[in-house]
């Protein structure tokens, strides 16, 4: 009985301190019909994709951009175990294309119509991955940022499918019915929030996996309270920037 009351209840109880500690929004915010479209989706699915958000030109001038940060800073770029995943953190400090993208007010203006709290954005990642056998994708494998509601923008600079790691989630993952129903059936509660291959395959079926393939220039917004990863890669190089986005 332990089993099926304490981890749900951790969890709810983590929900409740951390909706006390965020800002609501005081102002209506405005939006246009197309905005309110997105905001639809993302309150439906937990993510909303745009084709074409950036030019390719402008993706491959910031790869470069990224390139020669990898090289000239080398010692002060993280790394997963395997040197696959390269991250680039703060990166809107390092370019003015970078800032550009950490300081758009759409994307933010959207995340905060979906939280319903003040947003500020912590950082900019920039990440290149690599493939290398057994490569565990980007972000290490299956996981959730959080338990609570919140909110983050992707970006492919360069052309992603299913050999590059796409960006892949569990649809409805983030619906509070089915967080309590994946805490109970696997025993994990907050603030465990990673989740093995094996665990994933055992309890969610195949086309529970939504896979998000897109060209360079594509953007992907989401709640990270979403089961999500960077699938693993069998060939090539994925780069992308990552906005990630906090309560006041």
């Amino acid at each position: 009985m332990k089993r099926y009351i304490y981890p749900p209840l951790k969890i709810l109880k983590y929900l409740l301190i951390n909706k006390k500690k965020r800002t609501n929004i005081t102002n209506n915010l405005q939006l246009n019909d197309k905005e309110k479209l997105i905001l639809n989706d993302l309150k439906k699915n937990g993510y909303f994709v745009i084709q074409g958000f950036l030019k390719e030109k402008e993706c491959k001038t910031i790869i470069n951009e990224i390139e020669e940060t990898i090289k000239n800073y080398s010692n002060k770029i993280w790394r997963d175990k395997k040197n696959s995943d390269n991250r680039i953190l703060g990166a809107e400090k390092s370019s003015s294309r970078i800032f550009e993208y950490y300081n758009n007010n759409f994307i933010k203006k959207i995340g905060e119509a979906y939280c319903n709290f003040e947003l500020k954005n912590v950082m900019t990642m920039a990440n290149k991955v690599k493939y290398f056998h057994d490569n565990e994708g980007s972000g290490g494998g299956w996981h959730k940022d959080s338990y609570a509601k919140q909110f983050k923008s992707m970006l492919y600079l360069n052309d992603v499918n299913k050999a590059n790691g796409s960006f892949q989630l569990i649809k409805k993952s983030n619906a509070l019915v089915n967080v309590i129903k994946t805490s109970i059936k696997l025993n994990k509660s907050y603030p465990d929030t990673r989740f093995t291959n094996e665990e994933i395959k055992n309890y969610f079926k195949e086309n529970d996996v939504e896979t998000l393939n897109g060209n360079a220039g594509t953007l992907i917004m989401f709640d990270p309270s979403l089961i999500h990863r960077g699938a693993p890669l069998i060939s090539s190089q994925r780069y992308a920037l990552t906005n990630y986005y906090d309560s006041i």
